[in-house]
């Protein structure tokens, strides 16, 4: 058997060592960096004629000490394991989807899910507000107080309907300024802080680090951000820390507050929708907020979760070398 032969049979051994993950994985050469072999989830991402022989660097972006990459697309987090193979260092590269964040398939059931919901009740709940407007001019005081009540709660569900409404149509909502694809992100902030009475602005701190215009579309840039500010005020704990957002690059936005660390069973599932804290709230918040980044292939990930650096949001942006 010459070498050649050798070799190929050392390649496809280590193919069969990642055959079986469902997440992308390289295995790089550990002093060139170059692809020896990916699995099928990488080779069909990639596309003809493949990544062997690629440089891993020409692929993926790696953003800078935060074990996250940027790939076909999609952000991922990244596992790397060293390991020796023929007495030659190697790396294996797993890029695993963040796990809060639906992916496509699981996305499509949650919004047909709300299609159905959406069409079953709207009809019949229409209907009664219909009836309850024939009969509101009773004259007995008691009556009067009861068909109040009935159309209070009547209008909290369609609140709460119209609620699903804007997550279900999430990728119409946003008419203005779709062809843009950059903003001064410093000046969307100010706009969205200005909607909030002077005591919150007093406890938010600006920080604007970026030297060129913000890589995101600015009207879907203020839809983010007038989420993650809400989400931020909301869970203000009113600790001698403030607020703080911080531009930190030109694709890169955090919202960092300093209340109560959100507890691990809703980390796990933190963009789903109806995944709250808060009685009065059905939680698609964070989900709206998704849905409007992947638009362009960005994401928001929890990038701090504890009393001392406290709870952050961060909107990462892709680079444009790889969008």
């Amino acid at each position: 058997m010459d070498k050649h032969d050798i070799k190929n049979r050392s390649i496809e051994s280590l193919r069969s060592l990642i055959s079986e993950t469902q997440d992308p994985v390289f295995l790089i050469d550990g002093a060139s960096d170059i692809i020896l072999v990916a699995n099928n989830s990488a080779v069909s991402a990639c596309g003809s004629p493949g990544p062997d022989g690629k440089s891993i660097h020409s692929l993926i972006h790696m953003e800078t000490s935060e074990g996250l990459v940027f790939f076909n697309n999609k952000w991922h987090y990244l596992k790397k394991q060293q390991f020796r193979w023929n007495n030659k260092n190697y790396f294996k590269l797993v890029l695993e989807h963040p796990g809060s964040v639906p992916d496509d398939s699981e996305l499509v059931t949650i919004r047909n899910m709300i299609a159905v919901l959406l069409h079953r009740l709207r009809s019949p709940m229409t209907g009664m507000r219909g009836y309850l407007e024939m009969i509101e001019t009773v004259s007995d005081k008691k009556d009067q107080h009861k068909l109040s009540k009935v159309s209070e709660g009547l209008d909290y569900l369609f609140e709460i309907l119209n609620e699903l409404e804007r997550l279900h149509y999430a990728d119409v909502t946003i008419e203005n300024e779709l062809e843009a694809d950059s903003s001064r992100a410093e000046n969307v902030i100010r706009d969205v802080l200005s909607q909030y009475d002077s005591n919150l602005k007093q406890r938010v701190s600006v920080l604007n680090k970026a030297t060129d215009s913000f890589k995101f579309n600015e009207a879907e840039l203020r839809h983010i951000l007038t989420i993650l500010i809400q989400n931020a005020a909301e869970h203000y704990s009113g600790s001698d820390s403030p607020i703080r957002i911080e531009v930190e690059s030109n694709r890169k936005i955090s919202v960092t507050n300093w209340g109560n660390p959100i507890p691990e069973d809703i980390v796990s599932k933190l963009y789903f929708p109806f995944i709250t804290t808060k009685a009065n709230s059905l939680g698609i918040g964070l989900s709206l907020a998704q849905i409007i980044a992947r638009r362009r292939q960005a994401i928001i990930l929890l990038s701090g979760n504890d009393l001392d650096k406290g709870i952050q949001f961060t909107l990462y942006c892709p680079p444009a070398s790889f969008s």
